[in-house]
């Protein structure tokens, strides 16, 4: 067995050994990497962001991680993970954002897909349902063969089509979000071979950010992508016009208590949002709900705050995620 493959073979082992030992369902993939294969290739690297992602998963929940047998020489990996579990909701969602699961399906639908086709929609499938309160993206891609409205067209053709097959097996469509950027984003820039150009004609399973969508949308638009800083990476953090006391006092004054009745409700509802470099707010998601309605008018208070005093790094004003816990007490 060439040294390569003696490698792929030992790293599906240890990913194994750290599955069993945290209750992590997986099922290693044949290896039909062409050649030596060191646990690099896309298949390997699918398995262990599936296996990072699932302990990432238990660490914020407060459950203990384990490492058994020849996984023990790896703890970096878990202790890693136990770090990551720590961090708060805004790093989980930067961790999540390096995710990709990228497919490549020259058929889209026009002749029987191969039989490894219907194994890796399955998977996918299940590996949603593993996230039950995420929303994931499925990017369309393309080559730069033929005008760009043609393949742009043809990259969210790609993206629904995969949705498709995902229903199919079982997905949440509701959490499957889908776009096309054409040749926007070459797995291969300036590709030299027919190979090469077929790797572009791919998609790609993410986990879904308002930021992701802009940056597709500006990169479709021809417009730079401006970088989102995390409030606690930058010189300046983002406040609110007056400080943490004025934005408690905003908070006590503006929220609405939406529900009535007997129905009784106590718990924080995190909300995230940008802070633009003018101070205003955008890009505003719950993170982490407690009820629809209670969610609902979180949101509806963020949108309503007035500009923020922006983030600043190195005399500039940044734009900047900020998370912010909106409590709310029933009696």
């Amino acid at each position: 067995m060439p040294k390569g493959k003696k490698t792929c073979e030992f790293l599906r082992t240890v990913r194994q050994q750290v599955a069993d030992a945290n209750g992590i369902a997986y099922t290693p993939a044949v290896c039909t990497h062409k050649g030596e294969c060191a646990g690099t290739c896309p298949v390997c690297e699918r398995e262990r962001q599936y296996i990072e992602m699932q302990l990432a998963s238990k660490a914020k929940k407060g459950k203990a991680l384990k490492i058994v047998g020849i996984a023990a020489g790896l703890s970096t990996m878990v202790a890693c993970q136990e770090a990551k579990g720590q961090e708060s909701l805004a790093e989980d969602s930067l961790i999540q954002q390096k995710f990709q699961w990228e497919y490549n399906d020259m058929t889209m639908g026009f002749v029987g897909p191969p039989p490894e086709n219907n194994i890796q929609w399955e998977e996918m499938a299940e590996f949603i349902s593993k996230f039950p309160n995420d929303t994931f993206l499925i990017v369309g891609h393309t080559d730069v063969i033929g005008n760009f409205n043609y393949n742009l067209k043809l990259s969210e053709y790609r993206a629904k089509h995969l949705r498709k097959l995902l229903a199919e097996k079982g997905a949440d469509t509701t959490r499957i979000k889908t776009i096309g950027c054409g040749p926007k984003e070459p797995a291969i820039p300036n590709p030299q071979n027919v190979m090469e150009t077929m790797m572009n004609r791919r998609v790609t399973l993410e986990f879904y950010t308002p930021e992701r969508v802009k940056e597709i949308e500006d990169k479709i638009a021809g417009k730079p992508s401006e970088k989102i800083w995390k409030s606690s990476k930058v010189d300046e953090a983002p406040q609110f016009p007056g400080g943490k006391e004025a934005l408690m006092t905003f908070i006590k004054k503006n929220l609405r208590y939406a529900l009535a009745g007997d129905i009784c409700f106590k718990g924080k509802v995190f909300v995230s949002f940008v802070v633009e470099k003018n101070g205003s707010i955008t890009n505003v998601e719950v993170e982490r709900g407690i009820h629809p309605a209670l969610d609902k008018e979180a949101v509806r208070l963020v949108k309503s705050m007035p500009k923020w005093k922006p983030g600043i790094q190195k005399g500039e004003a940044v734009r900047c995620r900020s998370l912010l816990p909106i409590s709310f007490n029933y009696r």
